[in-house]
């Protein structure tokens, strides 16, 4: 019987190649794990990551919350109550000291520093606080806000720098905290005169414009509200209404605009640059002119905003001026482009000096004395060299503030160098444009050495406190040129700078004003803010790495 040979075995083999590919198996799915386990732990410091930015944002949002609720809740510095745990200057030494935060609902926290302008350290509560937390040239009050998360890897920390400021004047090139004339000028054929009303209770024609006329319009309409009376001693009667001062077609607010009143507008006239333009109105606007005269708002158009307040007076400058720069009586300032002269007005030697170092210029009452409204003012009466009266014209090569207790008068140009200071103009009454004319309300033939300027050209934050930015005797003699604005003005009364019919220039100045957007971030020295205004983030930044 023939021998079959035996065949070789195959088992073996089969199992080596399933041994082999279960090896190479199970190394992808190894690899595989790895890579989704990587991927997995990424995915989860991202998260940590961006959690610990939502509380340092949270952080934020609460300090301006606290703010809002108190315009003082900043100079209390780390002496606050409640939960929001605000801190100094953390210099990273260990232990950490801060104070931190839960945020509800997550177990996130967040801690919030103030940081102080040098030289100081920290916030220092008191005489100090201002100087210690508040940006000069920015208005600005900083804070570091660092958020933390606990996660697998460890706490993950992430930081924002947060530059926070109230809305202020300088963010206007328009303010109004009325848009009705100040009761001054409603006696202008009787400024030495009392006068006699018909109605006893009305009292004189200015005291009936102070507690009739005063309002803004959505409180009380003053259209229709009328003062009749007489001239003490004489027959000579008069009727005085409410002023209504119109925008017309041919004004350009060439920037952000607040009113607290309405604004009285005919025809089209133009508010704003762009939508970034804000245009905010106590109330909304009235039309003089029909229901289809309405106004063209490139600008955003904001009804019903909230009030901002006036600050009483600018006392404050008076504290801080040097005592170099700390004037009594009327004084003349020309601005040059490394000095300034003073020329006391009532006498006295010429003054050469170098700028201020802290930029403030001060001028204060010599004594007592009479102003009349620049509706109708003669210059250089006898005893009007002890008001303060702050004349000035000139360029300036630095930032200042000028300041006066009674009046500042611009009597020419006013224009910043080529390193674009920036000016304030600070009067507890008005700010005022020289005009001269002779008469009661003649021509515009000048008087001693005196000459009206054709064109004017400002370039300041002009900030008049009681009263009115104005061009005097605006409504007398004949149609001048242009006055051009570049800055800001805000007046607790609107102020006329000329007179018109229709689109017709009769006397005064046509209006050319422009927004200094260089206003949003630098400030003159030491200008003053609202008493009643939102606070709001101007700027953030995450700070890399993070405080914690």
């Amino acid at each position: 019987m023939p021998v079959t040979p035996r065949r070789a075995g195959e088992a073996g083999f089969a199992l080596v190649t399933v041994m082999g590919t279960l090896l190479v198996a199970t190394l992808l799915s190894i690899a595989a794990f790895a890579a989704v386990n990587g991927d997995a732990r990424e995915s989860g410091k991202d998260v940590g990551r961006k959690q610990a930015l939502a509380a340092a944002e949270a952080g934020v949002n609460d300090y301006l919350f606290r703010l809002n609720l108190d315009n003082g809740f900043w100079a209390k510095c780390t002496n606050v109550t409640g939960a929001t745990p605000v801190n100094d200057v953390w210099n990273g030494t260990l232990p950490d000291p801060r104070k931190w935060r839960s945020v509800p609902g997550s177990n996130a926290q967040y801690t919030i520093e103030l940081l102080p302008v040098a030289p100081y350290t920290k916030c220092t509560p008191g005489d100090q606080v201002t100087a210690s937390m508040i940006d000069r040239s920015s208005r600005t009050l900083r804070i570091r806000v660092t958020g933390r998360v606990p996660t697998a890897n460890g706490m993950d920390y992430r930081s924002l720098i947060a530059a926070v400021k109230r809305d202020g004047f300088l963010d206007f090139l328009y303010f109004t905290d009325y848009e009705t004339s100040d009761a001054v000028w409603y006696a202008l054929s009787t400024q030495n005169k009392a006068t006699t009303p018909d109605n006893p209770a009305d009292g004189d024609v200015i005291s009936w414009a102070a507690n009739t006329c005063n309002k803004t319009y959505w409180r009380q309409g003053r259209g229709s509200l009328q003062w009749t009376g007489k001239y003490t001693g004489t027959s000579t009667r008069l009727t005085v209404n409410c002023s209504q001062i119109q925008f017309a077609s041919k004004d350009v607010v060439a920037g952000p605009l607040h009113t607290n009143d309405d604004l009285y507008t005919c025809d089209n006239p133009t508010f704003g640059r762009d939508a970034q333009d804000r245009i905010e109105s106590g109330d909304g606007y009235r039309t003089a002119c029909g229901a289809s005269a309405v106004p063209n708002f490139k600008g955003t158009f904001l009804k019903k905003q909230k009030t901002i307040g006036m600050p009483a007076t600018n006392a404050s400058l008076a504290t801080v001026a040097a005592p170099a720069y700390h004037f009594y009586g009327a004084q003349r300032i020309t601005l040059g482009a490394g000095t300034i002269s003073v020329v006391p007005l009532g006498g006295g030697a010429t003054k050469t000096l170098a700028y201020p170092a802290n930029g403030v210029i001060y001028v204060e009452k010599n004594g007592a004395c009479s102003l009349h409204a620049p509706r109708q003012i003669d210059y250089g009466v006898n005893g009007e060299w002890r008001c303060a009266i702050l004349t000035v014209h000139g360029t300036y090569p630095k930032s200042m503030t000028l300041g006066s207790e009674d009046d500042i008068l611009i009597d020419g140009d006013l224009l910043a160098n080529v390193n674009k200071p920036v000016l304030g103009l600070i009067a507890n009454r008005f700010v005022r444009v020289k005009h001269d004319v002779s008469g009661t309300c003649g021509d515009n033939t000048t008087t001693g050495a005196n000459t009206v300027q054709e064109d004017y050209h400002i370039e300041a934050a002009i900030l008049a406190l009681k009263d009115s930015f104005v061009v005097d005797n605006y409504q007398c003699g004949d149609a001048l040129g242009t006055l051009t604005i570049f800055g800001a003005i805000a007046q607790k009364f609107r102020g006329p700078v000329g007179t018109f019919s229709g689109s017709t220039l009769n006397s005064g100045y046509e209006k050319d004003y422009n927004y200094n957007d260089a206003l949003r971030y630098r400030s003159p020295p030491y200008f003053l803010d609202p008493l009643q205004a939102a606070w709001r983030v101007i700027r953030a930044n995450e700070q890399v790495p993070a405080a914690g």
